[in-house]
């Protein structure tokens, strides 16, 4: 996390100094931008094999008509929820966008917000987006095991309730335990209105934000007692968000991959025989 230290609960708070004995200065942290990873969203063989698959809704007029043949709705079930998951991790890409821009916010002009509203605007974006993919991939396990859960109650232990290996409920703990922190950030910040801290002087980098969001010039000092530099700020700010959005999405891709080597067993094993046993005439080679 960017500027956290964790007191008594695990809260996340600021250091603070005052204005006639400011703290002694911390290191300067980076700015160039860090090397950007490029999340998959649907490379997997079975990420394909469904959508493949679900080229079968196009010759039915109806989901009725389509859905009174087994095999083409299990097939579309499945890959309608796939496609939200993928679309979902897809998504994560659009806020790195956010964080990898070119021109940093305190040269955006036009904006309606300031570089310091951008941050949080992004930062809550990529929040809210990652720590859902655990819900999206629980969902598309529910209908692949066609548990029938709703949606409310379609969590790790119900899928277990419902027949649902250990292994594949165990991969879906280890996408949810990799979020970490940022779970109990998304809950302080939704649910509790908690901020989070960009820099190393956070109040200062917000208001001076918001003075050169006036139109006005930024100058004085941080609590350090350093020259105020609002160009440096958002820098490092973009650059603490590269490096989050680095280490969460290379573990999510590991994780995923393993669930979808499982969930494609599960799905072979319940598709095959509806297929074979298929009357619409439809069956392709290609699609088994």
């Amino acid at each position: 996390m960017a500027n956290r230290k964790h007191a008594d609960g695990g809260r996340p708070v600021e250091y603070h100094g005052d204005g006639a004995n400011p703290l002694p200065p911390p290191p300067r942290k980076r700015i160039k931008p860090l090397v950007r990873f490029i999340l998959p969203s649907a490379e997997h063989d079975f990420a394909g094999r469904v959508a493949q698959l679900g080229i079968i809704g196009y010759h039915f007029d109806s989901y009725e008509d389509l859905a009174r043949h087994p095999d083409c709705k299990y097939a579309f079930d499945v890959g309608s929820v796939m496609s939200t998951l993928t679309r979902r991790v897809e998504s994560l890409n659009m806020t790195s966008d956010l964080f990898w821009t070119e021109t940093i916010p305190t040269k955006m002009t036009g904006l309606p917000v300031d570089p310091y509203q951008y941050m949080t605007i992004s930062a809550d974006v990529f929040l809210m987006r990652y720590v859902s993919v655990v819900d999206c991939a629980e969902l598309l396990t529910n209908e692949v095991f066609e548990c029938d859960l709703a949606r409310k109650n379609c969590n790790i232990a119900n899928l277990k309730r419902h027949g649902v290996p250990k292994a594949v409920c165990d991969s879906l703990k280890a996408i949810h335990r990799a979020q970490g922190d940022l779970r109990i950030e998304r809950n302080d910040r939704f649910h509790s209105g908690w901020e989070r801290s960009f820099t190393d002087d956070d109040r200062t980098f917000r208001s001076a934000s918001a003075i050169f969001s006036w139109g006005r010039g930024v100058s004085g000092k941080d609590i350090y007692g350093r020259k105020l530099d609002l160009d440096r700020m958002a820098r490092e700010a973009l650059v603490e968000m590269q490096r989050e959005f680095n280490a969460m999405a290379r573990p999510l891709k590991k994780d995923l991959d393993r669930l979808y080597d499982l969930l494609s067993v599960e799905f072979e094993d319940r598709f095959g025989p509806r297929i074979r046993a298929s009357t619409h005439g439809l069956r392709v080679t290609r699609y088994y």
